[in-house]
């Protein structure tokens, strides 16, 4: 039984394409995850200031925002594989660039800032080309273990990297931890380059997709836009993710100071508390991939509730022990939320669509300011337990709505 249940999960590894794409997705996943450790816990050290700590971990989020439908637009229309190599050639350069900065005793949290802000840019644009370009590696068939494996793998670079990141900065420093993240971005362009076209499966197209070159870049956007708007059940996906993200992420961005300040733990506490997080995200999403569809709906909702309860209990323990456990819930939840999410969008959306689609859902990770700057502000002012604690509330509040009004979403099997 335990066999079948590993077969099914790791089925779509056994297409040549998709393994290395996701095998470079893992290598360039360990190394953002290796980083969003290393830059928040060096944020707080230069500057002391939850607001700045804030400012460095959302910088990310305003290009995402405004360039994001461009990226969806451009990933239908160009070479999903040569988008993502791109992406990750200019991520190696600025973690090779930020090292340089350390090891000559130059670096300021302006850099970080500036480098949180280009890499927003960088995500606005390989994020949708790959995750719509898995869906050209696999046959129909396995399109939604496949999100769900994509999901894990990147779980898994959660599980590895904070506390990998935490080591080498405690031992090292910073400097090195950067240096990694440039190596391991050079790994991941060598695995895209070894995906060929003969890798690739033919999906159908639809007839509306005919004459598409002559289109401009907005025509095509605003196609996208008013197809997810006539689904309902994609446009309730998206605005149901979109309040997940304002009140659960801040907590990722407050951590350094519940690590620092309420814990007295230094950053290898802050890398193996984001690891448990890591590890409760691999569990649910192996879970999902090796296990057929059924309720799902019902569970994404339930991820909500976990969430809320879990950041509960965070915001009213000082226990650095009791914190670990629920880390685990809180990683598991987060699961639960953006891997079913992902997986019922990319099954609804039209084959050539995708790009668009994805980059339409993107818009809630680039809207995490919205509930990020507020929270780091509320930090400095009441403390970051108790802003947790409210986010915690409305965030219940929330899924107990969406329960009740959203029977397109119960629906989803």
């Amino acid at each position: 039984m335990m066999l079948n249940f590993l077969s099914k999960t790791i089925k779509p590894l056994h297409f040549k394409g998709y393994r290395y794409l996701w095998f470079g997705m893992v290598t360039v996943g360990i190394g953002m995850m290796m980083q969003m450790t290393a830059r928040g816990y060096l944020a707080y050290d230069l500057t002391n200031s939850a607001s700045k700590l804030t400012y460095v971990n959302v910088a990310f989020a305003f290009p995402m925002l405004s360039l994001s439908l461009f990226g969806g637009a451009i990933s239908d229309r160009l070479d999903k594989k040569r988008i993502i190599e791109i992406g990750q050639i200019i991520t190696s350069f600025l973690g090779f660039m930020i090292a340089g900065s350390i090891f000559l005793g130059a670096i300021d949290w302006t850099h970080l800032l500036m480098v949180s802000f280009i890499q927003g840019g960088i995500w606005a644009f390989m994020v949708p080309a790959r995750h719509s370009f898995i869906a050209e590696l696999v046959p129909n068939e396995h399109l939604s273990k496949s999100i769900a494996l994509n999901s894990a793998g990147f779980n898994v670079s959660n599980l590895i990297a904070p506390s990998v990141a935490g080591i080498i900065y405690g031992l090292a420093g910073p400097g090195v931890v950067y240096a990694t993240i440039g190596t391991l971005s050079v790994i991941g362009v060598l695995f895209t380059f070894l995906i060929s076209n003969e890798m690739r499966f033919t999906n159908p197209i639809d007839k509306n997709q005919e004459g598409k070159g002559k289109n401009k870049i907005l025509s095509e956007i605003k196609i996208g836009i008013i197809y997810m708007y006539k689904e309902k059940l994609l446009l309730s996906m998206l605005i149901t993710s979109l309040i997940y993200s304002l009140f659960a992420e801040p907590f990722r961005f407050l951590l350094p100071i519940f690590v620092k300040d309420i814990y007295l733990k230094g950053p290898e506490a802050m890398g193996v508390l984001t690891s448990l997080m890591g590890l409760g995200s691999v569990i649910v999403s192996v879970f999902i991939a090796g296990n057929d569809a059924n309720k799902r709906g019902y569970i994404y909702i339930f991820g909500g509730f976990l969430t809320a309860i879990s950041l509960f209990v965070l915001s009213l323990t000082d226990s650095y022990y009791l914190s670990m456990v629920f880390m685990v819930f809180l990683g598991g939840s987060d699961s639960i939320r953006r891997t079913l999410s992902m997986s019922i969008v990319m099954e609804k959306s039209r084959p050539d669509l995708r790009g668009r689609i994805m980059s339409i859902y993107m818009l809630n990770w680039g809207l995490i300011p919205m509930g990020a700057l507020p929270a780091g502000i509320l930090a400095e002012r009441i403390g970051a337990q108790d802003t947790i604690m409210i986010l915690s509330i409305i965030l219940f509040i929330f899924s107990f709505i969406f329960l009740m009004t959203q029977k397109n979403i119960r629906a989803v099997e």
